[in-house]
């Protein structure tokens, strides 16, 4: 299975272009993830961006119902709050909350 990185200049970028009031975020890759490449950004948020062939279904998917079933779900589940950061590509990328989960 292929995958993508993305650098840390081009997450900068997609923030300054879709959501500047968060752009000058503390930004840091975290290791880990199946489908999505995860950073960090500032204490409270995450960016998730796509980097397999099956990331961006499962990523509509898990935006289209996290928000449903979190307050459901027996676990603090981090719920999409802003939708982008997908560049030139059809790939949809989300900022989440990711101390300060839904429960």
């Amino acid at each position: 299975m292929q995958e993508i990185r993305f650098e840390q200049s081009l997450v900068r970028a997609l923030l300054r272009d879709q959501h500047p009031d968060l752009a000058d975020l503390n930004l840091r890759d975290v290791e880990g993830g199946w489908d999505n490449q995860l950073w960090r950004l500032g204490r409270d948020l995450s960016v998730r961006l796509p980097r397999t062939e099956g990331g961006p279904d499962l990523l509509r998917v898990e935006q289209q119902w996290l928000p449903v079933l979190a307050n459901r779900l027996p676990l603090p589940t981090p719920v999409p709050i802003r939708l982008g950061l997908r560049g030139t590509g059809p790939s949809p990328g989300e900022l989440t909350e990711s101390d300060r989960h839904r429960q």
